[in-house]
């Protein structure tokens, strides 16, 4: 009779082990919660064993399943768990940049040396956090110049975690409005609708789109910002604004030019004077301006004068004096100007001109003048002949009056 109650005991012990269930999740959490998509996340588990006979060999194993990467172990021995015994552990998973704000399942299976097939549980993870986020990188110009119309190019780009859709890039004009209603016209305008369309953006892509402005002619050189709206529909359908600055110089270049306030010539061994008109013709302000004169026919009293600020469409003028070399040959020279500036960008920069004068040697501006001495001589010479044919004429006829 023993014997057959010790074998009841066996078997029901042997029974009770072969329906048991390996330990249960009991609890899960990760941080940081909500996941973020393209970050990692710590994912704790706690197991129990609610069995009355321990569990050994107990393992843990988590499935790499969209959008989740298990990093490090992918399987983790817990041992032995006794009855009704408790164990944690946590794994490292990274959580795919393309996942969307939803809530995905996390696969993890259970086994055990007395369920060595184990169970598998899918367990929630909630992802969130994923939003596109447009922003203008890049603009082909920096400076704008008044009076003209150019096109800017603007580089949009996604750093966001999600597709962005239906994107319009606005550029607003810089104005502003009185509480009487009085509108102040900016100095930079928007020309056409001022509006650009992107379809879609996916996360780190990137695109160009061109708007057309115009600078007012007499708009001050300086610094402007310009507010561009950027609208889009994220994944779920949501309508999103944001507003950034883009900043613009309004500068213009300098244009200089010079030349001859009178025709005047040269000539060889004389002190003339000589006086110089220099142009602004850009669209620039130049200041601290100095001009220096250089040129090989003769010795200038003034080389370098300063002349002080020019602005656009000014003009100013010099004079000196420059004795001319005695030597000096008939012929065009040059006299160089080298002017040297400070831009709108407080740069100091230097250009040079060459101005054309007509130089004369003494022989030559003479002849020029009539001062020939031959020439002269044969104008006397024809003064004799003709007096000596009038007076003999005049005797010829007092003769025939006599006869």
């Amino acid at each position: 009779m023993k014997k057959q109650f010790l074998i009841i005991l066996i078997l029901l012990v042997l029974t009770m082990g072969a329906f048991a269930s390996p330990p249960q999740i009991t609890q899960i959490s990760y941080n940081p919660s909500p996941a973020i998509p393209g970050s990692m996340i710590t994912v704790f588990i706690q197991i129990e064993n609610n069995e009355t006979i321990p569990q050994t060999q107990v393992t843990i194993e988590l499935e790499n399943t969209y959008p989740f990467e298990i990093k490090e172990d992918i399987i983790k021995e817990i041992g032995t768990i006794n009855k009704y015994g408790l164990a944690l552990t946590q794994f490292k998973v990274y959580v795919d940049p393309s996942a969307e704000n939803l809530t995905y399942t996390l696969p993890i299976k259970i086994t055990s040396k007395e369920q060595p097939n184990g169970k598998i549980t899918n367990n929630p993870i909630k992802v969130a956090g994923k939003e596109p986020l447009l922003k203008v990188i890049e603009t082909s110009i920096q400076k704008l110049v008044p009076g003209q119309e150019q096109e800017i190019i603007f580089t949009v780009k996604n750093i966001g975690t999600s597709t962005a859709y239906d994107i319009y890039l606005e550029l607003k004009e810089d104005r502003t409005v009185s509480q009487s209603g009085i509108v102040t016209e900016r100095e930079i305008t928007p020309l056409g609708s001022a509006i650009a369309f992107i379809e879609k953006l996916e996360p780190k892509q990137e695109t160009t789109r061109m708007i057309k402005v115009s600078v007012n002619r007499e708009a001050t050189l300086k610094n402007y910002t310009l507010p561009i709206t950027i609208s889009n529909t994220n994944s779920a359908g949501e309508r999103k604004e944001q507003i950034t600055n883009i900043g613009f110089k309004v500068s213009g270049e300098v244009d200089f030019d010079i030349s001859l306030r009178e025709n005047i010539e040269l000539i060889a061994g004389k002190k003339q004077t000589i006086a110089l008109e220099l142009f602004n013709k850009g669209a620039g302000k130049a200041e601290f301006i100095i001009i220096k004169l250089e040129t090989a026919i003769g010795k200038i009293e003034k080389p370098k004068q300063f002349i002080g600020t020019l602005t656009p469409n000014d003009v100013d003028s010099i004079k000196t004096d420059i004795i001319v070399n005695s030597d000096i040959t008939t012929h065009v020279e040059k006299i160089k100007a080298i002017i040297e500036y400070q831009d709108t960008d407080a740069t100091i920069k230097t250009k040079i001109i060459e101005i054309p004068i007509q130089t004369y040697s003494i022989q030559d501006w003479e002849q020029k003048q009539g001062n020939n001495p031959f020439q002269g001589i044969i104008i006397i010479i024809v003064i004799i002949i003709i007096t000596i044919i009038v007076w003999k004429g005049y005797n010829i006829k007092i003769k025939n009056k006599k006869n």
